[in-house]
């Protein structure tokens, strides 16, 4: 007897079928789907759907890591901005190059980065801070008031806020940012699912700094709520000095902003509408504050000092890490030593090899860009033009060559990439004319 034909084609396939097959996809992929037909744009852009395919991402990346850290996993600076760019290697960020797939070169000439070491002395940023994938960039030119815009570098979306209250001055600005994630975790019945949450909003949080310790200053905040900035008077009873350093940028954690400076880490809510902060002491026997890098890792916050301040040669490589505990009460936090180290210890032979190909504009110039928001005891270092990726515990390391010179005075920004890109909150009255 002859087999029978099938006629089942993907056209006539069920939606829970197309459904199984989606939540394999990359979301790159979903998005070039959604032009297939009206029927696969429905079903990729219900957000039922985007619950199914974010708890299938959760459970992959949980079984990853439960076998360890992974040393295939992406991880790269976004040339020539000052971004570094650290993916889960999971099936929906499978995107082939993110290089190719990551761009902020459509952003015009104003936002070109100098080449030249005499321009990047201009004190000039450009991306200033990155919330649940999304980034803010603007260029902050002396006795101008700032643009700046948000912006998810994955599905090209932007935003232009309006132009920021006050000049930027030369001793330039803190800037901070918090958006709402588009997912969250939820309890169930059959166990744990992944549901896009139904209201988003952000924050931008500008400091103009100051060097004198002051207990009240100004924060300009623009709220996605109003599309408006309005400026605050902010009270810190222990005080605050808001030196400004080009290595040092706002962490978010906990629903709070950090910032480092003037040998103290401020803490400010700018959802707290009675505009009080408060600050963490440095741990005793830090050096300078540019030699330190703040960062989350694993959920909890993370200061490092490298290079300590050299009496030595050997110190000139050496680092400390602190992970920040909580005593029973918020208010009684304290520093704990979890790492000391010497990078030639770690990466061996290497380090002389690397060593001998230091430039001459680079030499010297060594720091902790940024902590591993999900594999414990890891950062990526700059050692001259090259990123170290090196977990202190286990002493495995990964180098990949650097070659841009933005990276000696700017802050570098750890970009987290989400399992689903971040739909940018909408504000009222604001289109960006570039999209």
């Amino acid at each position: 007897m002859a087999a029978t034909k099938s006629n089942t084609t993907i056209n006539n396939l069920s939606d829970d079928s197309l459904t199984e097959i989606f939540c394999k996809l990359p979301c790159k992929s979903l998005f070039s789907c959604k032009s297939v037909s009206k029927h696969w744009l429905t079903l990729i852009s219900n957000t039922n759907f985007h619950s199914l395919y974010l708890t299938h991402q959760h459970t992959l990346f949980h079984k990853i890591q439960s076998q360890g850290e992974d040393p295939d996993q992406p991880s790269f600076i976004l040339k020539p901005y000052n971004a570094l760019v650290i993916a889960p290697n999971l099936p929906s960020l499978q995107l082939g190059s993110l290089e190719n797939h990551l761009s902020l070169t459509s952003l015009g000439s104003d936002f070109e980065p100098a080449n030249i070491v005499p321009q990047l002395r201009s004190v000039l940023k450009f991306v200033f801070a990155c919330s649940n994938g999304l980034l803010v960039y603007g260029n902050p030119r002396p006795r101008h008031k700032c643009v700046y815009h948000v912006r998810n570098p994955l599905t090209k979306d932007s935003l232009k806020l309006p132009s920021a209250p006050t000049l930027c001055d030369h001793a330039g600005v803190l800037v901070g940012f918090m958006c709402d994630p588009y997912y969250s975790l939820a309890k169930e019945n059959s166990g744990l699912s992944i549901v896009p949450t139904s209201e988003r909003r952000f924050r931008v949080v500008r400091i103009p700094a100051f060097s004198d310790t002051r207990v009240t200053f100004d924060v300009e905040v623009f709220s996605s709520e109003t599309g408006e900035w309005k400026r605050f008077v902010v009270s810190c009873p222990q005080g605050f000095a808001c030196g400004f350093f080009l290595t040092s940028s706002s962490v978010e954690h906990e629903g709070k902003l950090y910032f480092m400076g003037g040998g103290r880490v401020l803490v400010y809510d700018p959802y707290d509408d009675e505009c009080v902060a408060s600050v963490i002491e440095l741990p005793r026997g830090f050096g300078e504050a540019y030699r330190g890098c703040l960062g989350v890792s694993c959920g909890k916050l993370q200061l490092s000092e490298f290079p300590i301040s050299p009496s030595s040669a050997f110190e000139a490589y050496s680092g400390r890490v602190w992970e920040l505990e909580y005593c029973g009460k918020e208010e009684e936090r304290r520093w704990k030593l979890v790492h000391e180290f010497c990078l030639p210890e770690i990466i061996g032979p290497m380090f002389q090899e690397l060593k001998a190909l230091e430039v001459e504009y680079v030499r010297g110039c060594s720091r902790i860009l940024a902590f591993h928001p999900y594999v414990k005891d890891s950062v990526f270092l700059k050692f001259g033009d090259n990123i170290i990726c090196c977990n202190l515990l286990t002493r495995r390391f990964r180098v990949c060559k650097y070659g841009g010179l933005s990276l000696l005075f700017y802050p570098v920004i750890p970009v987290l990439l989400p399992w689903w890109p971040t739909p940018i909150p909408s504000s009222p009255s604001l289109v960006d004319p570039s999209v």
